[in-house]
């Protein structure tokens, strides 16, 4: 094996611990914020530890490229990975912003739980991609994006209905700023999608 083939491969076990990471602080954050402190500590470790995983990455990029000057597909591939592995980083952080968050009264937890579980789910669909199943990526990232989209506003309203109580008005804002960052991490994800069909066929597509 080819001293390029084997720093790809270092690459891409990075790339898919950190989205292991991401996808690990997800499944955590909401339980955290409402008050699993064993939790919260876990999300905050995770995110640590992905700013240095993503460092790592970066580093072994520039490496690759500076040592092997990779073409075509590998070349594709790397500078597809360092936006990628800033792009898992930042989901820590929305992850870490969540599980920081203190509530008393668990305004639109319907909404957002569901939020969380399409997210999860989208990470799934991210993952066979990364380990080669393009099929379908696009239409499947978009139709779960909008229907995250469609539950953030439900937790929009929720938050504004509940803010008609000024004892609740804290607990509403976390609420909607709970279901942003949910949001946003969808988004995220959508665009790390399309820098895999990217890789894989050469071809610029939007998802998000």
């Amino acid at each position: 094996m080819k001293a390029l083939d084997l720093k790809l491969d270092k690459i891409k076990d990075e790339i898919l611990k950190l989205h292991e990471m991401a996808k690990d602080a997800m499944s955590l954050c909401l339980d955290a914020m409402y008050g699993d402190e064993e939790k919260r500590r876990a999300v905050s470790e995770i995110e640590k530890e992905a700013d240095v995983l993503n460092t790592d990455v970066d580093n072994d990029c520039l490496m690759a490229v500076a040592l092997y000057q990779p073409v075509a597909r590998d070349l594709r591939f790397v500078a597809s990975i360092m936006r990628m592995s800033a792009n898992y980083e930042r989901i820590t952080d929305l992850a870490d912003k969540i599980a920081k968050f203190r509530v008393k009264k668990r305004i639109g937890e319907d909404e957002l739980r569901l939020m969380q579980k399409t997210l999860l789910e989208m990470f799934d669909v991210v993952i066979e991609a990364l380990e080669g199943n393009t099929e379908s990526l696009r239409e499947k990232l978009v139709e779960k994006d909008d229907l995250l989209d469609d539950l953030y506003l439900k937790v929009i309203q929720k938050g504004k209905e509940a803010m008609k109580n000024q004892d609740d008005i804290n607990d509403a804002l976390i609420a909607i700023f709970s279901a942003k960052h949910l949001e946003r991490s969808g988004d995220i994800l959508s665009k790390n999608g399309a820098r895999i069909i990217f890789i894989e066929e050469g071809r610029r597509v939007w998802i998000k």
